[in-house]
């Protein structure tokens, strides 16, 4: 490594191994896997002392590159600093043998993109009812991480998260940044191509406004079920291309509002600074999400009425 073991995982290293291990015996760790990722597993764990269920991420430091060990640290000292009912939430991190262990919010549910692949193969579709209900929560999770200046960088349907209440999370901070009030503009090029910015694609300065193109992105796949740019899987250049121009396939307005089909295009702005922000967003999702909600109420009190009419006559 060219950078020492110890300095990566400062402030991890000033903890004893002892302390290491007197954490990890608050939890049983079954054999569970829930999901694994180039460098890390998750595995079912229960917290022993509140018997209750957990996420725990473990990642085998010893062997991997420093780049790969500060990517894992600096997702969990994200993950310290913000607190929302839409992020996932840490426990607890620890080091115990040169092994990163991570005690997350479990999920009992399933990711985004695990729930359009279902729509898709019944031949359905979400109601815009159920759209804003999850965009919303997607919105207020973003603006949650971008008033702490955390950037995600890679948002996308795999790191939305569902669980069994329906309750939304965003998910998956290893490539997140944080940025401080001085910080102008990221150039380094992470992330998932097809939610990529037009401004990453060609190498200029991206910021927060980069991640609402990615928001852009989700809530086009959330109607379509579909990338905005689907089809250039092999030819980056073509793709990138299609971004850049803003060569967006065509909204089903006979599907859904006008409003959700505005909102979309918005996000899809390839001028960053046209883009609305993050509180912007959620404050128009909610919005709508709202006035879904009360149309609901209307009808079902209108169904009621009908019925007890019915009822006397």
């Amino acid at each position: 490594m060219s950078q020492t073991y110890n300095n990566l995982l400062h402030p991890y290293n000033t903890r004893s191994n002892a302390n290491g291990m007197e954490k990890l015996l608050k939890y049983k760790i079954s054999s569970k896997e829930l999901g694994r990722g180039a460098f890390s597993k998750v595995l079912e764990a229960t917290f022993k002392e509140a018997n209750t269920k957990v996420a725990m991420k473990i990642v085998k430091l010893e062997d991997l590159e420093d780049k790969y060990i500060t990517l894992s640290l600096n997702e969990v000292q994200l993950l310290r600093r913000i607190h929302s009912p839409n992020v996932i939430k840490l426990y607890d991190a620890f080091v115990h043998q040169k092994t990163l262990h991570v005690a997350l919010e479990l999920i009992d549910g399933v990711d985004l993109a695990v729930r359009i692949q279902v729509m898709r193969d019944r031949g359905s579709v979400f109601s815009e009812r159920s759209i804003w209900y999850k965009f919303h929560q997607i919105c207020c999770g973003l603006k949650d991480l971008h008033d702490k200046r955390i950037l995600h960088r890679d948002l996308k349907p795999a790191n939305i998260f569902i669980t069994s209440k329906y309750q939304v999370k965003i998910g998956d901070l290893g490539l997140s940044r944080q940025c401080s009030p001085a910080t102008n503009n990221l150039k380094t090029h992470v992330g998932t191509e097809y939610y990529m910015a037009p401004e990453r694609n060609i190498g200029e300065g991206y910021h927060f406004q980069s991640d609402i193109w990615s928001l852009g992105c989700l809530l086009y796949e959330l109607c379509t079920f579909r990338s905005p740019f689907n089809g250039e899987l092999t030819n980056a250049y073509s793709l990138h291309k299609k971004i850049n121009n803003g060569d967006i396939i065509p909204f089903p307005m006979n599907v859904y509002s006008e409003h959700l089909s505005y909102f979309t295009y918005a996000c899809l702005n390839t001028k960053s600074e046209e883009r609305p922000n993050a509180s912007e967003c959620f404050e128009a999702a909610r919005a709508m999400y709202e006035k879904f909600e009360s149309m609901l109420a209307d009808y079902k009190a209108a169904t009621r009425q009908t019925s007890s009419l019915k009822k006397t006559l």
